[in-house]
């Protein structure tokens, strides 16, 4: 159940700046204050560091990320390969980015509370970071989506969304270096198991579909494809 890690994830961000808050008084007195202020405005930061942590890894995998960054709410980033060589471990580095930058920032935020030589005002990103790292490992589906830990479990377990985010990515990718949608291999749009409508890759693989038959000339095809993709848009997007 979703609720389950945005308890766990409230928590450990609870318990975190409660102790944040001890050492911080201890060492600076009044001037925790101001520590408690920043460790509260760290949230939306720490947000946009995970999104800059799919990007950065994203850069390092040859894949483009087009994050949607939200100050309130859930942030979301949107994935273009470049090439479609080992795309599935390429995919699961990038989605796992953004939770390699939180748990840098929670450990680095620990190293100041326990080690005396560190400055302890470095703990202020260590609450958020926590939080945001449980909240996105647990495998789950929030409001905003997938959280990465849904969207890494899945592509290593092979389930049938991954296997249709994959095949859409490597049609995606072949595109994108120049090869004509009609010369794309049938199967990779066609051979593909069911998924459910309002999945992006499914709205993705229509809108193929439709591009697919349109540079075929299957015109019955082409129109049915278009027809639905229409609709999935207007329901979903």
């Amino acid at each position: 159940m979703r609720i389950v890690p945005v308890i766990l994830s409230a928590l450990a961000a609870a318990g975190l700046a409660v102790w944040c808050g001890f050492v911080c008084w201890y060492e600076y007195g009044l001037w925790s204050l101001a520590v408690c202020f920043s460790v509260i405005a760290a949230f939306p930061f720490s947000s946009l560091l995970h999104e800059l942590g799919h990007m950065l890894f994203g850069v390092l995998c040859k894949i483009k990320t087009s994050p949607d960054f939200k100050i309130f709410g859930s942030s979301s980033c949107a994935l273009m390969p470049r090439g479609d060589k080992s795309l599935k471990i390429r995919v699961c580095v990038t989605a796992a980015g953004g939770l390699i930058v939180n748990l840098l920032f929670a450990v680095i935020g620990i190293i100041a509370l326990c080690v005396p030589a560190c400055p302890t005002f470095l703990c202020s990103f260590l609450p958020a970071s926590a939080y945001l790292f449980v909240l996105n490992a647990f495998p789950a589906i929030y409001s905003g989506g997938k959280t990465d830990g849904l969207v890494i479990s899945g592509l290593l377990r092979g389930d049938d969304e991954a296997r249709v985010t994959l095949a859409v990515m490597t049609v995606q990718a072949q595109i994108a270096e120049g090869k004509p949608i009609a010369e794309i291999n049938e199967s990779l749009l066609f051979e593909l198991p069911q998924i459910s409508e309002d999945e992006q890759a499914f709205i993705a693989l229509t809108q193929l579909r439709y591009e697919y038959c349109k540079a075929k000339g299957d015109g019955d095809r082409a129109e049915f494809y278009k027809r639905r993709f229409e609709e999935l848009e207007k329901e979903y997007l």
